[in-house]
């Protein structure tokens, strides 16, 4: 191998690189939020899940752009672990366009009359696009452009490379070169990050004779259980709900990788007939690009099988973070990838955060009544880590519907920290001094602003009433107070700490109302923007 073929192989591959990277980047800027509402529109069954899976990855080109995306989604709450698990097991089908466009176009014209024209005509419209979206759009099509002039170079180079790689030997060595096939091509997945690209390689190779049609079809498998890196790199230090996803995408493509080993000579036998009648290595690029789609069409029939008996092992295996943990459980980097995902899955930790604010409020009212729990309040350390993520989400570009959510969220968040020290201070008190301080009628109010549930379906009027019932309790708890006072039945001291503990309580009620608003929007509160509604798919 001289030195002009290393570098033909190294710069196709970058240019391949670049190509897919610039076409998926653009594709996803250009669709911007619309991606979020096409997911959530179809979703619904597992069919449509899986069609719309197959549908973005076919014109995104990149499966596990898509897959890191769904993971994101599920993170946030937009979609359950049912719904993004078809997702990615329509992408995995839809992965395979980028094979047939390889075989059927990139490999069998000059790829010039081709990638040249795309690149300046994507430039021009990045140039003087009227607007931000012909400019990704420009982008996409320059990066397309790009993808087959490093087919086109790395086609030249592996010409060469067929005269001193041992393919041939290692495809006649049985089941051992079949093995080490698939590890070669999980392999090479693993470390460009793109099963697209990998196949583009394989198949590029095919079609100069460096392999024989069972070792590529070895490579293939191989490089479809390669793909599952991304989504593993990606679940590292995630959410509960992003390594379940990770877990169920790797558990099907070995499966299916074990079931394709076992037919792997009657699949390749079905993809050499359907691909011309097995005349040898004329096909055997189209060959491989069916055998791609059979292995992935396997996969989704197997999982229309299995699927659910997997996703409740899944679930077992991977337990989300209790509700009072300090762990978080939407947040990750994985939702930063577009900004409704972020700040739906800032709105879903929030939300988290409110519930454990009111299940300590209910205790401290109430030990008896309430179940048990830690004395200190944990929401501390989730707090922090939400403004944190708050600030990494606010940097990116907000359209004006999500900044409205955003800045809401922002606000909802610091009204969580007052209410959490108000209840910090209220948590020092005896439980016998906040019983004697509080009427019976004073505790079953404050109790039912507490319950989320009894006041989130409430119209807003019907909220600020029970604040003004609150305010009504109060002042006629400090007049018994003082008529205590002056009946010398209750020392003054001692009324004044029970007037600033029922002080204490409406300041909580305040603040939960205010939470509320954010959290859980009154019914007769205006109809917010679909592509920027947080709460669909949410499962708390």
């Amino acid at each position: 191998m001289n030195w002009a073929t290393a570098t033909l192989s190294l710069g196709g591959l970058g240019l391949l690189l670049l190509g897919m990277s610039m076409m998926t980047d653009g594709l996803k800027s250009a669709a911007g939020n619309s991606l979020q509402g096409f997911l959530e529109r179809s979703t619904r069954t597992r069919l449509r899940a899986a069609l719309a899976g197959f549908g973005i990855t076919a014109l995104v080109q990149s499966s596990s752009a898509v897959i890191v995306a769904t993971l994101g989604f599920t993170n946030a709450g937009m979609l359950r672990l049912k719904q993004a698990a078809w997702v990615v097991f329509g992408s995995n089908v839809g992965t395979t366009m980028t094979a047939w466009i390889v075989a059927l176009v990139g490999l069998r014209i000059k790829v010039e009359l081709v990638a040249l024209p795309l690149i300046g005509l994507g430039m021009l419209m990045k140039l003087f696009g009227d607007n931000r979206r012909a400019a990704h759009i420009g982008i996409a099509l320059a990066g397309f452009g790009l993808l087959f002039l490093g087919l086109g170079m790395l086609r030249d180079a592996f010409i060469d490379v067929a005269d001193w790689i041992p393919m041939e030997r290692l495809g006649a060595s049985g089941a051992t070169g079949i093995m080490l096939g698939v590890l070669f091509g999980a392999l090479l997945t693993a470390l460009i990050q793109s099963s697209s690209a990998a196949l583009a390689i394989i198949l590029t190779a095919s079609v100069t004779g460096v392999l024989t049609p069972l070792l590529g079809a070895s490579l293939v498998i191989g490089a479809n259980i390669g793909t599952t890196a991304t989504s593993l790199l990606a679940s590292i230090g995630a959410t509960a709900n992003a390594r379940r996803l990770a877990l169920v995408h790797v558990t099907e493509k070995l499966f299916t990788g074990i079931i394709a080993l076992i037919l792997l000579g009657p699949l390749w036998w079905i993809s050499e007939q359907l691909s011309g009648g097995g005349d040898g290595r004329t096909n055997i690029s189209t060959g491989l690009a069916l055998f791609h789609t059979l292995f992935n069409l396997l996969g989704l029939l197997l999982m229309w099988l299995l699927a659910d008996r997997l996703l409740r092992q899944v679930e077992r295996w991977i337990k989300q973070p209790e509700l009072s943990s300090e762990r978080l459980r939407y947040l990750d980097d994985t939702v930063l990838a577009l900004p409704a995902m972020g700040v739906s899955a800032m709105h879903s930790e929030i939300k988290r955060v409110f519930k454990q604010l009111l299940s300590r409020g209910r205790i401290i009212i109430d030990r008896e009544r309430e179940p048990a729990a830690e004395e200190t309040l944990h929401t501390g350390a989730l707090l922090s880590a939400i403004a944190d993520y708050g600030n990494r989400i606010g940097g990116q570009h907000l359209n004006n519907g999500l900044s409205e959510m955003f800045l809401n969220l922002n606000w909802a968040r610091e009204e969580c920290m007052q209410l959490r020290d108000t209840l910090l201070e209220l948590a020092r008190f005896p439980q016998a001094e906040i019983n004697a301080a509080l009427t019976p009628t004073l505790r079953d109010a404050l109790l039912g602003i507490m319950r989320s549930g009894e006041f989130k379906q409430l119209p807003l009027e019907d909220r600020r009433g029970r604040l003004q019932l609150l305010k009504r309790l109060r002042q006629l708890r400090r007049a018994e107070l003082l008529e205590h006072i002056g009946a010398r039945t209750l020392a003054a001291p001692e009324a004044t700490r029970h007037l600033h503990i029922v002080a204490l309580f409406e300041d909580c009620a305040k603040h939960i109302l205010h939470i509320a608003e954010v959290i859980y929007p009154p019914p007769d509160a205006a109809e917010p923007d679909p592509a920027t509604e947080p709460e669909a798919g949410v499962t708390a």
